[in-house]
């Protein structure tokens, strides 16, 4: 995997996504739309992920069969995104909630309660919501690195918080886009957003 993701500074580490770009083009309406599909182009791609569908039920059938296309009404809510996923046999939740000029997404675990997070401003990262994959997202390699090491690896990976021991880490909004990058292991909490990461109840 890491010798795949090495390339992610290359064309070829985007191969692929024009085809899954072209089955939601119709759909997409909003920039942050974007970034989900590029969260949900990396777990199926490079991660061996299977979408299950929308909502945030915990509990996995034998019977349900996963794909590696986006299923219908993905990003009819204007303000989250409900997503489930099965790898090995194990359910992981894709959660995505925006406020004011913040998207925040969450995947957790199911199995372990592991959660990992990461905060971005689509406004910053996305240019247009029509075009290539350089013409939509400029610095898509870099959102492909944040993405990894902030948002995938920790909870695949074991370097997670558990959700019950996550912190809360209240920072000064300003116009630098740093303030929406926290550290390893803190939590950026937009106005408005419960502490506890949102969706996730046991």
């Amino acid at each position: 995997m890491n010798s795949s993701l090495s390339i992610s500074k290359s064309g070829e580490f985007f191969y692929g996504w024009d085809l899954l770009y072209k089955t939601v083009q119709s759909e997409v309406n909003k920039k942050a739309d974007l970034l989900i599909a590029l969260v949900h182009f990396l777990l199926t791609k490079y991660y061996n992920f299977r979408c299950l569908g929308l909502g945030d039920d915990k509990t996995l059938l034998d019977d349900e069969k996963g794909s590696e296309l986006l299923p219908e009404c993905w990003n009819d809510d204007d303000a989250k995104y409900s997503l489930r996923y099965v790898h090995d046999k194990q359910l992981y939740l894709l959660l995505g909630h925006i406020t004011d000029d913040v998207l925040l997404v969450n995947i957790m675990d199911v199995n372990t309660k592991k959660v990992s997070n990461i905060c971005i401003t689509p406004d910053t990262l996305v240019v247009v919501i029509k075009g290539n994959i350089n013409t939509l997202m400029p610095n898509a390699s870099e959102i492909v690195d944040r993405y990894r090491n902030e948002l995938l690896d920790p909870v695949f990976t074991g370097n997670s918080r558990e959700v019950t021991t996550q912190t809360t880490m209240i920072i000064e909004r300003t116009n630098s886009p740093r303030v929406l990058n926290p550290r390893r292991g803190a939590f950026y909490m937009p106005r408005g957003i419960n502490p506890r990461p949102f969706g996730f109840f046991f």
